[in-house]
């Protein structure tokens, strides 16, 4: 007789958005779907059909769904809503409930406080060392783990580039080109400035460009959604066209599938004021590509670092990485190493 399979419940931004944490959630429960019966709640600001949102104030389909799980795993990058879903699944409804951190969460406000909140919860995982450093002192440690957001693709669900990004690069592609490539969610400023840093990679462009000559530099830099900050978006393509960048330097303000653009490029930056444990970074890294990327947290091995919001060193390193290859993969674990962590966790 086949066993039972187990019902888990998802709680975070639905895998049908784009985000590092929508990306993460669609490939794991593409891991998991044949092990368990897999439900959701979504919090997305964009409702999906079909797909409760929590946004809709109706707690029926809330409790109802928690009640008929076995587990719960949080995946809120909301601390109030996080702290909000861990009172009704673990200390009110006594669920088993794990919650991933995809963040420095030390750079939280009331940080104390969700770390008490953490600790009730039956396991937590972080992605980074700092996030873990924090939650587990003076904690069991089988409670805390540190696993990296990073799931190997799943290549067949990876749509082609839409056309007018492929003619853009192929326009450009000469046996000595370097394209260079860099991605956000959205436009988001932190501690007043841009927490992608989209400007600095303009001005690292320019200094390329115009200053060193180096024209056989090209940049895409992709911009999911900025329903919210349409000005910014307007002043950054403006200043790549005052600085003459216009040929060298293409803002794609569209989702398309970083995975594919990844295949073109030779260079991947993450230029971000804080951090996780970046999907990109990981992404590039196990596609063989070259990453340079922002020393805000520990990063993985194989990856370049630059000084935070420094545009002179991540410009010098640019011109580094021409002469280094890149020969480090940190998707050695297959899809059943995958399966082996995440059963542990949610026996």
């Amino acid at each position: 007789m086949t066993a039972k399979k187990r019902r888990i419940l998802f709680i975070g931004p639905s895998p049908n958005n784009i985000g590092g944490v929508s990306i993460h959630l669609k490939r794991l429960i593409y891991l998991l779907k044949d092990d368990y019966i897999i439900d959701f709640i979504d919090e997305g600001r964009i409702r999906q059909n079909e797909i409760y949102n929590v946004r809709s104030l109706n707690p029926f389909p809330y409790f109802k769904k928690i009640v008929q799980s076995h587990l719960v795993h949080i995946h809120s990058g909301i601390p109030i809503l996080r702290m909000f879903h861990i009172v009704i699944c673990r200390l009110l409804l006594r669920k088993k409930t794990i919650v991933t951190i995809h963040r420095d969460i030390t750079i939280e406000r009331h940080v104390k406080t969700t770390r008490w909140f953490l600790r009730r919860c039956s396991h937590v995982i972080t992605v980074n060392q700092r996030s873990y450093d924090f939650i587990s002192e003076g904690m069991k440690f089988e409670k805390c783990s540190i696993i990296p957001a990073f799931l190997p693709p799943i290549s067949e669900q990876e749509p082609e580039l839409p056309q007018e990004v492929s003619n853009w690069i192929n326009v450009r592609k000469t046996h000595d080109s370097i394209l260079i490539i860099s991605n956000a969610g959205n436009l988001v400023m932190k501690n007043g400035e841009d927490l992608y840093g989209v400007d600095l990679c303009i001005e690292a462009m320019q200094h390329l460009v115009n200053q060193l000559g180096e024209t056989k530099f090209f940049f895409i830099f992709v911009i999911a959604t900025c329903d919210r900050e349409q000005l910014r978006l307007e002043k950054y393509k403006q200043l790549v066209a005052s600085y003459g960048l216009t040929n060298h330097f293409l803002i794609w303000d569209n989702g398309l599938s970083f995975i594919k653009l990844i295949e073109h490029a030779q260079l991947v930056l993450r230029t971000t004021n804080t951090d996780g444990d970046a999907l990109t970074v990981r992404e590039a890294l196990h596609m063989g590509r070259n990453v340079i990327a922002s020393d805000v947290v520990e990063r993985p091995q194989g990856t370049i670092l630059f000084k935070n919001r420094d545009v002179k060193d991540l410009v010098k390193k640019i011109m580094k990485f021409k002469s280094r290859i890149c020969d480090y993969n940190t998707g050695s674990n297959s899809e059943d190493d995958y399966k082996i962590i995440y059963r542990k966790i949610y026996s």
